[in-house]
């Protein structure tokens, strides 16, 4: 171990730490050395990239830890039926078929694109009996406001006994 006055600079080399004061050969002067640790430049650039390392992952931790708070709390986007909305009609050919209206309210502050809308159809046991998509009336929404979207189902009604909406969600 490498030890240096601290008055007049001279170096000294010893085996190990001194655990009490030391005198000077040169100087005289009397002080206490400490063990000095001595960083040679690998194992500053293994401690430097480590820490960026770190840094890296907590940031990345903390980013999609809010992006999932905010899609899951805050859905831009909310699709609802009302029940009154949901009614039978009947086509040119006196075929009864199940119309459903809608809306999808846009809940932020910035424009949204529109994904797909599926009305899905449900069973008396709440079995699903069908899954139909289709394009909304809109490409893209304002900020606060509302589309309203008008579906006919290609379901056989008598089965039909509650309908719901979804928004197709994008990969």
């Amino acid at each position: 171990m490498k030890i240096i006055c601290d008055f007049c600079k001279t170096e000294y080399t010893l085996n190990r730490t001194p655990n009490k004061p030391v005198k000077c050969a040169i100087c005289g002067h009397v002080w206490l050395p400490r063990s000095s640790f001595t960083w040679n430049r690998t194992w500053l650039k293994f401690c430097v990239v480590l820490c960026a390392l770190i840094a890296a992952c907590i940031f990345s931790f903390v980013a999609i830890v809010k992006f999932q708070n905010n899609s899951a709390n805050n859905k831009p986007l909310i699709a609802r039926i009302d029940e009154k909305n949901v009614r039978l009609v009947l086509d040119k050919n006196g075929r009864q078929s199940i119309f459903v209206s809608g809306d999808i309210k846009n809940n932020t502050d910035e424009i949204y694109g529109l994904p797909n809308v599926i009305i899905v159809s449900y069973d008396i046991n709440n079995n699903v009996l069908s899954r139909q998509t289709f394009m909304p009336p809109a490409t893209f929404l304002e900020p606060k406001n509302t589309v309203t979207f008008n579906h006919i189902l290609s379901v056989e009604p008598t089965n039909v006994k509650r309908v719901s909406v979804e928004l197709k969600e994008y990969k």
